[in-house]
């Protein structure tokens, strides 16, 4: 009797434990479903792509994005320019690589009318980087086409250089730049005017900050190294004759945000790295730094040592001078206070049936907040439930919703309102923009 109870004791248990583990799986929110059409473009589609991004440069929208191409789609793509002409090592090749399949990054612009128009397409199955000046007034196309030896910058620094196209019309017209200097190593490169451009590179030296005042033509170096870490040779020496001999190394990381036309800020943080699987990375110290360009003059710092911990951008982050600039480091929001130059954490994402969570991406605009979470489940096996939120009090409440895959796949991110969302839809063979309101 007693064998019985307790085996239709644990069969409960067991029923139980599965049931709120399926429980957990239940997707949060209602579907994201109400949209309209409100944009199409006007060459070969590019819907569902994983390379494609959209910037604004005022009331200018540029979509740049990649696609597969054949000898069919050629006619498509004579609406506009084919920029491998502008790009010596490109212009050497057959008329019609294509025929066969040809990787090409195709570059549309819109006015804010809803149709984009494609501006020009250009070879590349690494991709395209495109970085303005303020407002745009200038454009930069950087292709993943390196620069021969012979014509970088005249053989000087920074070492690596990428063919560079250059429109000073937003993007409806092009011409090859043989001098700008963009483009990895480079990293945050950001015009604080229009031809002062600040940018860090990872050199064989050490962290350097780049300072151009000429467009990107011409480059000054300082060392970041020696003045954030003036310490850094005497503590990586006592850190390897003790913590080091179980092997575990140290690492410098580094971030770069514009304030205004003449000041960024940075922070660096000195890490312990384990080689232990089972131990955790311990940030050892963060130091803040601010950079002030003096006309005829090297930078000027200061430095802010035993600083607060803050988020690490993406390697690829870009930024402007005048926009707001948000983080994401685990569960929590922090958007950068350029005034008192420090991060404040605005809110955290909310749990999932009683699992904590972590941000995986998230948009900002200027009326919603949106959200992509995971969290663990009780049968999680390397898979996490996925969550979408939005907020339009700063994070102070969250509303989940479901985001249909085919929406997830073609997501551009928020509109120009800030209170919607874009995606990219296929359509009778066309693209088509559909924004999601999200009230």
């Amino acid at each position: 009797m007693n064998l019985r109870l307790l085996a239709s004791g644990a069969a409960i248990v067991v029923a139980g434990v599965i049931g709120y583990g399926l429980y957990q799986l239940v997707p949060m929110g209602k579907p994201l479903a109400r949209n309209e059409l409100i944009g199409e473009l006007n060459g070969p589609p590019l819907a569902s792509s994983s390379r494609v991004s959209l910037q604004r440069f005022g009331e200018r929208q540029l979509l740049v994005g990649q696609r597969l191409v054949t000898g069919k789609d050629l006619a498509g793509l004579e609406q506009a320019p084919l920029l491998d002409a502008l790009v010596p090592a490109l212009g050497t090749r057959p008329q019609n690589p294509w025929q066969l399949a040809d990787t090409r990054n195709l570059i549309y612009g819109g006015q804010g009318t809803g149709v984009f128009k494609l501006l020009g397409s250009i070879s590349g199955d690494t991709g395209v980087t495109l970085i303005g000046s303020p407002e745009g007034r200038t454009l930069y196309l950087v292709t993943g086409t390196p620069r021969s030896p012979g014509i970088q910058n005249g053989g000087g620094d920074p070492p690596a250089a990428w063919e560079t196209l250059r429109s000073d019309d937003q993007g409806k017209t092009w011409t090859h730049d043989p001098d700008a200097v963009l483009g990895p190593p480079l990293q945050y490169t950001v015009f604080l005017t229009q031809d002062r451009v600040i940018a860090l590179e990872r050199h064989d030296a050490g962290q350097r900050l780049l300072v151009s005042e000429d467009g990107a033509r011409h480059w000054s170096a300082t060392l970041l190294d020696e003045q954030v870490w003036p310490d850094a040779q005497a503590f990586d020496r006592a850190f390897q004759e003790k913590a080091g001999k179980d092997g575990s190394q140290l690492a410098y990381d580094w971030s770069l945000f514009p304030l205004d036309d003449r000041r960024a800020v940075g922070w660096s943080w000195r890490t312990r790295i384990s080689l232990n699987a089972a131990e955790k990375n311990e940030v050892l110290e963060t130091r803040r730094f601010e950079v002030e360009l003096q006309s005829g003059a090297p930078p000027a710092f200061r430095i802010t040592p035993h600083a607060s911990s803050v988020p690490a951008p993406a390697p690829d982050a870009r930024y402007t001078r005048d926009e707001r600039v948000f983080e994401t480091l685990g569960n929590a929001i922090y958007e950068l206070d350029k005034a008192e130059r420090t991060w404040h954490r605005r809110s955290a994402s909310p749990p999932v049936r009683g699992e904590p969570t972590w941000i995986g991406k998230a948009w900002f605009g200027r009326k919603v907040w949106v959200i992509k979470t995971y969290a663990d489940h009780l049968f999680s096996f390397s898979e996490y439930t996925k969550t979408y939120f939005a907020t339009r009090d700063q994070g102070k409440t969250w509303r989940p919703f479901q985001m249909p895959q085919d929406v997830e796949n073609g997501l551009l991110g928020m509109d120009a309102s800030g209170e919607a969302l874009l995606s990219l839809a296929e359509r009778d063979g066309k693209t088509v923009i559909r924004r999601y309101p999200l009230d």
